[in-house]
């Protein structure tokens, strides 16, 4: 994922801070769920959740256009 497409999903899914941030830890640093929301004073059901709902519509939104382009 680029970092614009996140940008487009952390709008389209209208998540907010501290979530947002969180979830960018999470899926470009690479830090763990726990340590991001420790860090950002949220819970780490949040962050897991959020950071799998940022994935989903990412792949969801490939597959669309992977099949538009085709």
């Amino acid at each position: 994922m680029k970092k614009s497409e996140f940008d487009l999903i952390a709008r389209l899914l209208k998540s907010k801070e501290p979530v947002i941030s969180a979830v960018r830890m999470v899926i470009f640093d690479g830090v763990a769920n726990a340590d991001a929301a420790r860090q950002l004073g949220v819970t780490p059901q949040a962050v897991h959740r959020s950071t799998k709902r940022f994935q989903a519509l990412h792949n969801e939104i490939c597959v669309a256009f992977k099949r538009t382009l085709a």
